[in-house]
């Protein structure tokens, strides 16, 4: 099955045929790692409210995904989307839908080695917080939002509190069809 590109993210680079999500990291030969969030990226998105896959202006709702823990919590690290941008990625995300279980912190480290000595002085880091599992939820949760605070971990990783308007019952994307994602796009809506 097609699964259609927003009219947003089709204006971002590719990479195997998908979009590069804004906030993901791009190496020194132009290579994304979608696994890896560029810091400085995720920042400048939530500073200027703008959608962490496209980085276009978000509008007036803000939407967030996490799994079933984020949700109880109310707090993601994940910037805020629009809505078809995250719907969208839900539906090709390794890590979402399955195909990937878990991130291997440790080879991230020493597969980027070189680059983090490199860039100590720039502020470069692969950083693991210990408040965040590296192992894969496959419930996940989409909340509809105003507005947003933040606040920090004990480790001082910055984390979006949203003004929640609406939320989903937690999702399974492994097993969900086109009409499912409609019902969740106009119930969202």
């Amino acid at each position: 099955m097609s699964i259609r590109i927003p009219k947003r993210l089709k204006k971002r680079p590719q990479f195997k045929g998908l979009p590069i999500p804004y906030i993901a990291m791009i190496d020194d030969n132009g290579k994304p790692d979608f696994r890896v969030t560029d810091e400085a990226k995720r920042i400048g998105v939530i500073r200027n409210r703008h959608c962490q896959l496209c980085d276009e202006p978000l509008g007036r709702w803000f939407f967030f995904v996490g799994g079933t823990e984020a949700a109880k919590a109310n707090m993601y690290f994940e910037p805020a989307a629009h809505l078809d941008c995250l719907i969208y990625a839900m539906k090709v995300c390794p890590f979402i839908v399955g195909r990937i279980e878990h991130v291997d912190l440790d080879k991230i480290q020493a597969q980027y080695k070189d680059k983090l000595a490199r860039n100590v002085a720039g502020g470069m880091m692969i950083h693991k917080d210990d408040n965040f599992a590296a192992v894969r939820n496959p419930w996940w949760v989409i909340k509809k939002a105003s507005d947003w605070t933040y606040t920090r971990t004990p480790d001082g990783t910055i984390l979006l509190v949203p003004e929640v308007v609406k939320e989903t019952e937690p999702l399974f994307p492994e097993d969900m069809t086109s009409s499912d994602w409609k019902k969740v796009e106009q119930f969202l809506l």
